[in-house]
């Protein structure tokens, strides 16, 4: 069995839950999937020393000539240089790496946070990637643009997807669901400020912010505009807890300013659950130009109330919505779908290495 060494972060977010998916099973019992963790928090001594072992262990791997292929999954600024040196290292012993770019600000950092040498790195990086994953077509030709010898392949990300659309849940107080870091890039506190133009219209309403980050700081602006009652802070949930304020979520709210191609939504639309978002990142791609979901621009917290209370009063709107939504799941995020995907990415590479081998 072919070895993969699957570089990705230890912590919570939508990489992590993408290199969850890729651990299916199914897929696992094709390719002999390790997972290698290369971040596991922002701080210094941290960061450091989960570098350091994901060093020594790849090395370790590649000495006893056991990988078939690394791949690393990767954002941007301090995850592309963690990951990049990883795949550099594998390129010296032979190794074909395969680059998987989750990012929604990679145009930005490449085009205005890098200077000549980083920039030359990125495209070495992707050039000399047996394959760049992107999550969408237009991520596609920014990466072109960026290293135009790159070989670059469109795979979405994945998710679970019942069999049938799932029942409208939140039987009882309407409610609006927020998942992911509780910072100002995912238009957390945007959300905050729309909730008493909400509150006007649907009084009951309660907002569930699942999340780490900034917590108090979002506490603090709840307790000022005087809706605390209406906000709960459950933390990060996941597994059973997340299904379950899914299927509770009248609506989910990502009012993100950057994104890549959001797994909460995904998530949403596989549960059935109507989406408020903006259309940043992979986000327009993903709901189909705004057929599956109602999109606002990023930052106007009035346009966003309005589109909230659409969706919370409409049972029309989101029963079309849901319909939808969960459709598009089915037919291009279905977990099997895109594992499918990434087995051919895998067989290329390797019958690629194979006839390099033949060559020599």
């Amino acid at each position: 069995m072919r070895r993969v060494l699957m570089i990705g972060p230890g912590t919570n977010g939508g990489i992590a839950a993408v290199v969850d998916a890729c651990l299916e099973p199914e897929f696992v019992s094709h390719w002999r999937i390790e997972r290698l963790c290369s971040y596991e928090g922002p701080a210094l001594p941290t960061q450091l020393r989960v570098m350091a072992a994901a060093g020594i262990r790849l090395l370790t791997r590649l000495l006893a000539r056991r990988l078939a292929i690394v791949h690393a999954h990767s954002a941007s600024r301090g995850s592309f240089w963690r990951k990049s040196v990883l795949c550099a290292l594998a390129d010296l012993f032979g190794v074909p790496y395969v680059f998987h770019v989750h990012s929604g600000e990679f145009g930005v950092f490449y085009g205005s946070e890098c200077g000549p040498a980083a920039k030359w790195w990125i495209r070495r990086t992707l050039r000399r990637a047996a394959c760049v994953i992107a999550l969408t077509e237009a991520w596609s030709k920014l990466l072109l643009a960026i290293e135009p010898r790159a070989s670059v392949r469109v795979i979405g990300n994945p998710v679970r997807v019942p069999d049938v659309l799932p029942a409208e849940g939140g039987s009882g107080r309407p409610q609006v669901l927020f998942l992911g870091r509780l910072r100002e890039k995912k238009g957390v506190f945007d959300l905050v400020r729309a909730i008493p133009l909400v509150l006007k219209r649907v009084p009951d309403a309660v907002f569930t912010l699942a999340g780490d980050g900034e917590t108090e700081a979002v506490r603090r602006l709840a307790l000022e505009l005087g809706v605390s009652d209406a906000v709960r802070l459950p933390g990060w949930i996941r597994g059973a807890d997340k299904d379950a304020e899914l299927s509770a979520a009248r609506v989910l709210a990502l009012p993100s300013y950057f994104e890549g191609l959001p797994v909460c939504i995904l998530e949403a639309m596989a549960a059935g659950v109507p989406v408020v978002a903006t259309p940043v990142g992979g986000i327009p791609e993903l709901l189909g130009e705004g057929e599956c979901g109602l999109l606002v621009p990023p930052g106007d917290v009035q346009a966003l109330a309005e589109s909230l209370v659409v969706a919370l009063e409409d049972t029309g709107l989101r029963r079309r919505l849901r319909e939808s939504a969960f459709h598009r799941a089915v037919d291009y995020h279905a977990i099997r779908g895109v594992l499918r995907q990434l087995d051919a990415v895998y067989r290329s590479v390797t019958a690629a290495g194979r006839a390099d081998a033949a060559g020599r």
